[in-house]
C-alpha cells in the first residue's frame, strides 16, 4: 500500500563515539529490554514528545495507549509543565527516559510548531536548558530523533541559542525561545543525551489501526479505554522509535557528543515499510503473550467439575 509519510531530516555525523560497547548497550541503559506481555506495557517508563506537524490527530492516545506517556505540543513550556504533573500525578507511571520527536533546525535548535506558517505557533529549546529542565523531574535519559541531533549538542549553542544564525529553517519563535540558566553546568549534569551515530534523514510513518490484526486492535482499543482515551484511526511512528521498540540491530546511538558536519544520506523507502512491518509483528506477538496469560488466568478461575452422586441403589424391602 502507498504509506503516507512524515519525514524530518536527521543528520548526524558518522565518527561520532559511542558510549558502551553497543548501541544495544547504551539503549538498554535508557530503556530497560524487557519481555513485555501487555500492550499497554511497551512504554511504561518512557515519555515521548511530538511537534504538532509530525504527528497525526490524537496520536498521543495510540501512544499512551501502549503505556508511553505522550506529550504533544508547538510550546516547550507547555511540554515541560506537561511532564512534571505527569510525574507527579502518577509516581507508578513516572518516566526516566524522554524521546523527541521534533524538528531539529539544522542543528541550531529543538523546535516544536504547528506548521512552516510563519506566524505558526513554534518555540525552540537548547539541549542545556532541556537537561537542566528535567533533572528536577529525575528524568535522566533524552534520546533525541530530530534534524541535525548531533550539531544540537556544539558547545556554542548547547547553553544558549543563536537566534540569528540565518538558517531559513529557523522561523519566528512565537511561544518563545527556551535556554538554559548562565550558572548551568552540563558537565554536572546527570541528564544523557542519546542521538543517532549514522548520517540519514529520519522518516516517519502513518499506518492505521486497520492494518493490524483483530486481536491486536481489540487490545489496543481496550488499553486506551482503560487509560479514559478513545484510539485514533491512525498513528504516526518514526523509524528510529521502531528500531528502539524491536531491538533493531542496525540501530546505531552515541551519547553526548557533538559534531559539525552534515550528510544527507536518505534511507530507502523500502526499508522504512520493512520497520513498520516489524513493527506490527512486535505488536503481535505483545498481544498473543497477554491473551495467552488471560486465557490460562479464566482457566484457573473455572470451578472444577465434580462427578455427580450416584444414585442410591434400591433394595427391595424384606417381608
Amino acid at each position: 500500500m502507498t504509506r503516507r509519510l512524515l519525514v524530518a531530516a536527521l543528520f548526524v555525523a558518522a565518527n561520532a563515539f559511542a558510549l558502551d560497547d553497543t548501541s544495544l548497550t547504551l539503549l538498554n541503559h535508557a530503556w530497560p529490554d524487557v519481555r513485555v506481555t501487555r500492550v499497554g506495557d511497551i512504554g511504561r517508563g518512557i515519555g515521548v514528545v511530538f511537534s504538532p506537524d509530525l504527528s497525526v490527530a490524537n496520536n498521543c492516545h495510540f501512544y499512551q495507549a501502549l503505556g508511553f506517556a505522550c506529550f504533544q505540543s508547538a510550546s516547550w513550556s507547555d511540554i515541560l509543565e506537561g511532564i512534571h504533573t505527569h510525574n507527579a500525578l502518577f509516581p507508578e507511571r513516572r518516566i526516566t527516559t524522554l524521546i523527541l520527536e521534533t524538528h531539529g533546525t539544522n542543528g541550531n535548535g529543538l523546535k516544536l510548531q504547528n506548521s512552516y506558517d510563519p506566524g505558526a505557533d513554534r518555540s525552540y529549546i537548547s539541549v542545556g536548558a532541556l537537561q537542566e529542565s528535567l533533572e528536577p523531574e529525575g528524568i535522566y535519559y533524552v534520546i533525541i530523533s530530530a534534524c541535525n541531533s548531533g550539531r544540537l549538542l556544539r558547545p556554542s549553542i548547547y547553553k544558549e541559542l543563536d537566534p540569528n544564525n540565518g538558517d531559513k529553517l529557523f522561523l519566528p519563535a512565537t511561544r518563545g525561545i527556551f535556554n538554559a540558566s548562565e550558572g548551568f553546568d552540563a558537565s554536572r549534569s546527570p541528564v544523557l543525551i542519546i542521538t543517532p551515530l549514522s548520517s540519514h534523514i529520519e522518516t516517519t510513518l502513518v499506518g492505521t489501526l486497520k492494518e493490524l490484526i483483530a486481536p491486536t486492535r481489540r487490545a489496543i482499543l481496550a488499553s486506551a479505554r482503560a487509560q479514559w482515551v478513545k484510539a485514533p484511526v491512525e498513528f504516526a511512528v518514526s523509524d528510529m522509535m521502531i528500531q528502539m521498540i524491536t531491538r533493531d540491530r542496525h540501530l546505531e546511538l552515541t551519547a553526548n557528543a557533538y559534531v559539525d558536519r552534515l550528510s544527507r544520506d536518505i534511507p530507502p523507502e523500502d526499508r522504512s515499510e520493512a520497520n513498520f512491518k516489524r513493527f506490527v509483528t512486535y505488536l503481535n506477538a505483545v498481544t498473543g503473550r497477554q491473551n495467552a496469560a488471560a486465557a490460562k488466568i479464566a482457566q484457573k478461575k473455572k470451578p472444577a467439575k465434580h462427578a455427580a452422586p450416584k444414585a442410591a441403589q434400591r433394595v427391595p424391602a424384606g417381608r
